[in-house]
């Protein structure tokens, strides 16, 4: 009975590890975007439940952030941050100045796992959106 409730749990993790997009490793931004980000370079840990990201740009310090990805916010020091998976993407939500401008980001990487989409949304106060494309080195 025993091996069959571990071959059960193992399965069913690995099927939900299998739902999770792949974005572990550096992400250098392609250089063809004429819109700019404060950062150039994305650094993605992921665990089983969680996640941390490393920005660095040319001109901006560093930045670095570590969250659960069960939708719950987490401190920075401007603001909040949340993240889920959704389909074949990690959702990235940012609140800043009391919840007044709201970012949504969905980190989606390419099926050969060579480059990752940033899709940027203005939520509050709506405005335009942008895609960003990423290289894994």
């Amino acid at each position: 009975m025993r091996p069959l409730l571990f071959l059960i749990a193992f399965a069913a993790g690995a099927a939900f590890a299998a739902d999770r997009p792949e974005l572990n490793g550096t992400w250098q931004l392609n250089s063809t975007h004429e819109t700019k980000l404060k950062f150039e370079t994305l650094s993605i840990q992921q665990t089983e439940d969680g996640v941390k990201i490393s920005e660095s740009g040319a001109k901006e310090k560093t930045v670095d952030f570590a969250c659960g990805i069960d939708g719950r916010e987490c401190k920075l020091k401007e603001g909040e941050v949340s993240f889920w998976y959704s389909g074949p993407a990690l959702v990235m939500m940012e609140m800043h100045h009391n919840h007044d401008v709201i970012t949504k980001t969905r980190l989606v990487p390419s099926e050969d796992g060579k480059t990752l989409n940033l899709e940027v949304s203005r939520v509050s106060p709506p405005g335009a959106s942008s895609t960003f494309t990423f290289t894994k080195r």
